[in-house]
């Protein structure tokens, strides 16, 4: 089948991290509350963890504007070096969902690795809005391989033209994502026919 694929590229965002003395629950817990500030790790590529902190609004408005399929330059107060980071782990408060601590993995802009990207379907497939069938996602993100520095923030794909019984599979990607590591057996959505009502007196 045919489909509609549209790749974006990861954007590049800049943040200035602060070195972080504090360790243990008790400092740490201070420095949310009565600093505002949110404590991180930077980790990976063969180097120490780094431990920081970052004005708590900073780094929401960052991660609120794509910043969570974003490739971070990471540079710390009063230094000119950078280090490049991706996401890898957002610990959020149970109750009120703000962010608790962030963790960003080292990559190498040049280097091959592989990562999640997120699947987003775009329209209403005529099976559902004329069809009256159901819409059924099986899979809403896909591994991918390539060099970091190219690696795609999300993949959008356009269903509107899938009847009921259609289903769109990973190898229906293939032939425009070559990138894409899962099996191409795997089913990404699938229309499916009404159910019947049957009537009990009959």
């Amino acid at each position: 089948m045919a489909v509609a694929v549209k790749i974006y590229q990861r954007e590049t965002k800049e943040l200035t991290l602060e070195p972080r003395p504090e360790r243990g629950k008790g400092p740490v817990g201070r420095l949310r509350r009565e600093q505002e500030m949110l404590p991180g790790v930077v980790y990976g590529h063969h180097q120490e963890p780094r431990p920081f902190k970052i004005p708590g609004r900073t780094l929401e408005r960052a991660l609120a504007a794509g910043g969570r399929n974003a490739i971070f330059v990471l540079k710390e107060a009063g230094n000119q070096e950078t280090e490049r980071a991706v996401v890898r782990e957002i610990q959020y408060h149970k109750v009120r969902g703000d962010v608790m601590h962030i963790d960003f993995l080292r990559i190498n802009a040049d280097e091959e690795y592989t990562a999640s990207v997120p699947l987003i379907t775009i329209g209403v497939p005529v099976g559902v809005s004329i069809g009256g069938g159901a819409l059924q996602h099986s899979l809403t993100a896909v591994d991918m391989h390539c060099i970091a520095s190219q690696m795609p923030s999300r993949i959008e794909i356009d269903i509107t033209g899938l009847q009921i019984g259609d289903s769109i599979h990973v190898s229906d990607l293939l032939a425009s994502e070559a990138r894409i590591v899962n099996d191409g057996d795997v089913t990404i959505v699938s229309v499916l026919a009404p159910r019947l009502t049957v009537d009990e007196e009959a």
